[in-house]
């Protein structure tokens, strides 16, 4: 008999998370759900929980289970040779709905750590896993407690259909279930195999093609103080010569590379600046439609390097988000600064845009495309 209890009306959800927790180290499967559907969970580290999903995943005749891991960084304990364009898109795609299905052939991965067995259940069939990182409240807080990987399937109904509420759920299934009622995107993820820089679809799902080329782009950002002149202009140069130079790799109008731009002290949707309007004009390059952005957590997180005007901007962005800090360049190869020409003449303007069209003339020589995912 399943025991139901309820996310949204507990006094104290932790109650829920320890009993949910507690039940995966005594070996048994709950019912947990995500952000696309509800999701039978065991431990990797119980052969009993692995095989109920596995023979679940049987009777059902769905794909597979999958490794459903704490973050992104993760992915490498268990995949040493994963390639980067595969861990670019992790980090960018997760906690979400698209699983990765990896080449399972290091001799020294984490997977070695696991019973033969776990493994055996793991494999699709072709030496391959699947990984996955689904999103959910819940579900970040029971992999945080929980010692070792999780392994995980879709919870289905009677009729062998996902699971998209807990009324849903085969009763059988799980010793205890976490309800958060309705999921919020029902659908099942996107099942995505990467090999080096090839990228397929292995099954259709939430995120479309186009979604997984946004995903993958590799992405710079540029960083001033509002947004408003050095770093729109940065990146309106940026843009023009990376559609030169990457153009014919774009796809569906999306190119594989991505120039973006923010302010460390912005307002959030100014127009740029007048004279950066007309200073950027004369490089075919416009800021008609630019909105200032307020630099924020998910910008440092998806961004592969991030260029910044100056020291004060560099310092600003390493002292909120450390773990960036190798990524975070000053955008003037010799370390010098780029002065703020706001509210100044034309000509300050102009000798700003003449910088940055000789600095962004650097970087786009030294933009990681080695990497870069190509889709089949």
């Amino acid at each position: 008999m399943t025991k139901i209890l309820d996310w949204k009306k507990s006094d104290d959800p932790r109650d829920i998370v320890h009993l949910a927790v507690q039940a995966l180290a005594e070996g048994h499967v709950v019912a947990l759900p995500s952000n696309c559907s509800y999701l039978l969970v065991g431990s990797g580290l119980h052969l009993v929980a692995v095989e109920q999903l596995h023979q679940r995943n049987l009777q059902s005749g769905a794909d597979a289970i999958s490794l459903m891991i704490r973050s992104s960084d993760e992915t490498l304990d268990y995949f040493p040779d994963i390639s980067l364009g595969a861990r670019r898109l992790a980090r960018k795609a997760w906690p979400g709905p698209v699983l990765l299905s990896i080449q399972d052939s290091h001799a020294s991965s984490l997977l070695r750590c696991l019973e033969k067995r776990v493994c055996d259940a793991l494999h699709d069939g072709t030496n391959r896993i699947r990984v996955s990182q689904p999103g959910h409240e819940v579900l970040e807080h029971v992999c945080r407690l929980s010692a070792g990987p999780m392994v995980c399937f879709p919870a289905r109904t009677a009729k062998g259909t996902v699971a998209y509420s807990i009324e849903d759920i085969h009763s059988d299934d799980s010793v205890l279930a976490i309800n958060d009622g309705t999921v919020v995107f029902p659908g099942e993820p996107t099942v995505v195999a990467i090999d080096g820089t090839i990228g397929k679809v292995v099954r259709k799902g939430i995120v479309d093609e186009r979604g997984l080329r946004q995903l993958s782009q590799w992405s710079v950002l540029f960083v001033c103080t509002g947004n408003t002149c050095r770093s729109p202009m940065a990146q309106a140069l940026m843009e023009r010569k990376i559609n030169a130079k990457f153009g014919q790799k774009a796809a569906n109008g999306i190119s594989p590379i991505v120039a973006l731009s923010a302010g460390v002290s912005a307002f959030g949707g100014d127009a740029a600046s007048h004279g950066a309007l007309a200073a950027i004009r004369p490089y075919g390059a416009s800021l008609d439609q630019h909105q200032s952005i307020q630099l924020n957590a998910d910008l440092v997180e998806q961004a592969d390097l991030i260029l910044a005007m100056g020291h004060r901007h560099r310092h600003a962005i390493v002292s909120q988000w450390p773990s960036a800090a190798a990524k975070v360049q000053l955008i003037s190869p010799d370390g010098g600064e780029i002065s703020d020409p706001f509210g100044g003449p034309l000509e300050i303007y102009q000798k700003c845009a003449r910088q940055l069209d000789e600095h962004t003339d650097y970087w786009i020589e030294r933009l990681d495309t080695e990497s870069l995912i190509q889709w089949r």
